[in-house]
């Protein structure tokens, strides 16, 4: 029975494969751009998705000189027909293509692309190839911005943190706070948040040490926030001044 089900579904099935090579054609492989004409550029963008389309306008805006590299070539072509930019289809994490695109005498090279993996196997390779290039790079994540921060770039940018910080002030000014007000306590947050990156970037591989400091530095963020309110409300103050802290207490902070 199974013979003969087979026998009579393979005609049909083979059918079927065929028709939808028709309607979804493979695309051919074409070969990648030559991004070597023209002066060399100051910026190299690998990665042309949202991230690496807002520098490459901040930069083109400046009169900045910049090639973009991008492995899509959908979103190549798209960002032509659209904004005529200079974007180049090809892999970023190719040496030959790094070479074409002079990154030699290029003065900074930004990682924008939105795949972790992609992003660090670009980045070990800029390292090795062009070790006085700054690196400017995008991380998806804490661990993913670890990874990187293990290269030693000139920057890592966390991709939704800087957006989330916007959010948390707009949400504080909604509750009723003033927005200098605001502002502060959020780059109060940004610094200690940046701190504690790079105190934990010495133990990310250690769950045990990485989930006690994360504990430490809530309950240190916590008292900075306490004393932040005590010191621009008198009465707090003037409660403090009659009732002092514990020993223990006064210390930690």
């Amino acid at each position: 029975l199974a013979i003969t089900l087979s026998m009579a579904l393979t005609p049909l099935l083979v059918a079927a494969a065929q028709t939808l090579l028709v309607r979804h054609p493979q695309r051919e492989q074409r070969p990648f751009d030559d991004p070597s004409a023209g002066a060399p550029p100051r910026v190299i963008i690998a990665g042309y998705g949202r991230v690496g389309q807002i520098v490459a306008r901040v930069l083109h805006a400046h009169g900045i000189a910049y090639t973009a590299l991008e492995h899509s070539i959908e979103q190549v072509e798209t960002s032509r027909r659209y904004s005529g930019m200079r974007i180049f289809f090809g892999d970023p994490g190719r040496p030959e293509l790094l070479r074409a695109a002079q990154a030699a005498q290029a003065e900074v090279f930004v990682l924008a692309t939105d795949d972790p993996e992609t992003n660090l196997r670009t980045a070990r390779l800029v390292r090795r190839l062009y070790p006085g290039l700054k690196v400017v790079a995008r991380a998806r994540n804490r661990q993913h911005a670890y990874r990187l921060m293990d290269l030693q770039p000139h920057r890592v940018v966390r991709e939704t943190f800087h957006s989330s910080l916007v959010m948390a002030r707009q949400v504080l000014e909604t509750l009723g706070f003033d927005a200098a007000t605001a502002a502060a306590h959020v780059e109060r947050f940004r610094q200690h948040d940046e701190s504690l990156l790079r105190s934990q970037h010495e133990v990310y591989d250690d769950e045990a040490k990485l989930m006690q400091s994360t504990r430490e530095a809530l309950a240190d963020l916590e008292r900075l926030f306490e004393a932040d309110a005590a010191e621009s409300d008198p009465t707090a103050r003037a409660a403090a001044r009659v009732s002092p802290q514990p020993p223990d207490a006064a210390g930690s902070a």
